[in-house]
């Protein structure tokens, strides 16, 4: 009999491979510990249900993002709930972030130790790791986004076919979870021409192929649409109004405004010579918001690698790859300039990619910096890196914040407590699913009305999450001689429930 030596040696195995076995473990983790689901997640849930009820084009026509909540929906089909299966999606999608990050750190260098502290760095990532436990349909975006741009390197580097198929498949899927997708599929491919290694007739042919493989995808997608029933025109203009308003009414400020605007933010006097530059004022503040959630995507402790690493010459990166995520940075910071530009806000989350895309340089860094200790002997910088990941390593998966099983003990109160014929009215999504007494939970908003209060009937319930705009309505009095105060949660002294009964 013969006995085949099985070599074991990690060193020899494909890091990426290990690297998304411990993405999927650490998901699974998130999965058996799951908390209360963020408020994004109801209009996923809502949609997958509509999608397993009447079909794809009644999700779409409900929600223009369903792509995200069709694949929960289908996974919920193997019988987990809806939450569940929207965090099986996301351990997916966190494995191909993790396996296309490695492989576009492989282009870079295909060197074992740098792959492996990359390996490190994008599992330890606090910024990128703290959306796991989060049903968001970004991560998608992100996993597609990062893939796409791998194959768009492979393309350059092999000039065949099929990495450019890739290319713009993965960014036409991207795009049905974030549009902006689109803009990389557009854009990105004039990198191309600032690719020295190549003849300027070859980067021209490589250019125009990729165009057009790009534009039969499209056209070919378009029809796979139309003939499954979806009006993609009538979804873009969907998508469009939501930004309407913010488009018809933010670029100008009247005379009016200006003098609101300048009496609050100077003095009577200042505000006389300061108020006509108050749309510069408005977009320099804009700019930093946007620069502050930048910096909050990255992170304190990878902000201080790549510091660092900038001041010590030591972010280099070889040409072929620089230029392609040069264009990704590029065009990712123009999109959030606009963004921040029409709706005078912004999400950390936006910037996400772009930083992906810079902690690409932190193991560069790291790995030069223990280079340079090994030569010289010092023993202190591998113990201090050592300590450094692992604070990213607990700072990730171990939540400091306050707990929130206030929350679920609101829902058993008043599941014990209140009649089954009572209706609820609430301003929290959680209590309005869980409860099972309202169908639209996913439209909850963030603050009650005083109409939808007094539009309640005597002996319902109102639940009332308290922020600060809650607390001014329901001392009103008005609402508060309607309503009788059954209990706080989680306690009287710390209020951030208030349950109420209507009595008149």
């Amino acid at each position: 009999m013969k006995y085949v030596h099985m070599n074991l040696d990690w060193r020899q195995q494909d890091i990426r491979w290990i690297a998304v076995a411990a993405s999927l473990v650490l998901s699974i983790f998130t999965l058996l510990l799951q908390d209360i689901p963020n408020s994004d997640a109801y209009t996923y849930a809502r949609t997958a249900e509509i999608f397993l009820a009447d079909g794809i084009v009644a999700a779409y026509q409900h929600y223009s993002w369903a792509t995200y909540s069709i694949l929960i929906g289908i996974v919920s089909l193997t019988g987990l709930d809806v939450f569940s299966a929207g965090l099986f999606v996301n351990a997916l999608f966190y494995a191909i972030l993790i396996y296309a990050f490695l492989s576009i750190v492989k282009e870079i260098n295909d060197s074992k130790p740098l792959l492996a502290i990359s390996a490190i760095c994008i599992l330890v990532y606090p910024q990128l790791n703290e959306y796991r436990e989060l049903l968001i349909r970004d991560i998608g975006f992100w996993a597609l986004s990062l893939t796409a741009l791998w194959q768009y390197l492979l393309y350059v580097k092999t000039q065949s076919l099929r990495p450019a198929i890739c290319f713009c498949a993965y960014l036409l899927l991207a795009a049905a979870f974030r549009a902006e997708a689109l803009a990389y599929l557009v854009f990105v491919p004039l990198a191309l021409l600032f690719n020295r290694r190549l003849e300027s007739s070859a980067r021209k042919a490589l250019l125009l192929r990729l165009y057009a493989v790009a534009l039969s995808l499209s056209v070919g997608l378009l029809l796979f649409l139309a003939l499954m029933g979806l009006n993609v025109a009538q979804l873009f203009i969907q998508f469009a109004s939501i930004y309407e308003p913010f488009i018809s009414g933010n670029f100008t400020l009247n005379d009016g405004e200006r003098a609101l605007l300048g009496s609050l933010l100077f003095s009577e006097y200042a505000a006389t010579f300061s108020r006509e530059y108050i749309e510069l004022f408005l977009l320099a503040g804009m700019i930093s918001i946007l620069f502050a959630n930048l910096f909050s995507g990255i992170g304190g402790p990878y902000l201080i690698v790549l510091t660092v690493g900038f001041f010590r010459n030591r972010l280099r990166i070889n040409r072929e790859v620089a230029v392609p995520v040069t264009f990704y940075l590029c065009i990712n910071f123009l999109i959030l300039l606009g963004f921040i530009i029409v709706t005078r806000y912004l999400s950390a989350r936006y910037a996400m990619l772009m930083c992906i895309l810079l902690v690409l340089l932190v193991p560069i860094v790291v790995l030069s910096l223990l280079e340079s200790a090994k030569a010289s002997g010092r023993r202190s910088v591998p113990i201090i890196f050592a300590i450094f990941f692992s604070y990213c390593a607990i700072d990730s998966y171990y939540s400091f914040g306050e707990s929130k099983s206030y929350v679920e003990d609101s829902i058993e109160w008043i599941a014990e407590n209140t009649k089954d014929s009572a209706g609820l009215v609430t301003n929290n999504h959680a209590v309005a699913y869980f409860s099972g007494k309202v169908e639209d939970y996913d439209l909850i908003n963030r603050n009650l009305s005083e109409e939808e209060i007094l539009s309640s009937e005597v002996g319902d319930t109102i639940v009332a999450e308290l922020t600060f705009e809650m607390k001014n309505l329901l001392e009103k009095d008005s609402i508060a001689d309607k309503l009788q105060l059954l209990t706080y949660f989680p306690n009287p002294e710390t209020r951030h429930f208030a349950i109420f009964e209507r009595i008149e």
